[in-house]
């Protein structure tokens, strides 16, 4: 199994877990806005009309980032 991708900025991710105090499902998807050393992260959620949701601080082992690049097979 590939090691997870550490969370840079501007990353876009999905969250592992549910975070009820903040409204976040698992799988729900948000950029990483600030990187909190040493392993922490703050993303920022947007509703359907690009409005912030939620600002959340979560662990990176909590997080996944999404791959944008195109993989060449």
């Amino acid at each position: 199994m590939k090691k997870k991708k550490k969370p840079q900025l501007f990353d876009m991710i999905a969250i592992l877990e549910s975070y009820e105090e903040s409204h976040l499902q698992t799988g729900d998807v948000g950029t990483v806005v600030e990187l909190l050393p040493p392993d922490a992260v703050e993303v920022e959620f947007l509703d359907r009309d690009g409005r912030t949701r939620c600002i959340a601080t979560l662990p990176i082992s909590d997080v996944l980032v999404l791959n944008r690049e195109r993989t060449v097979v």
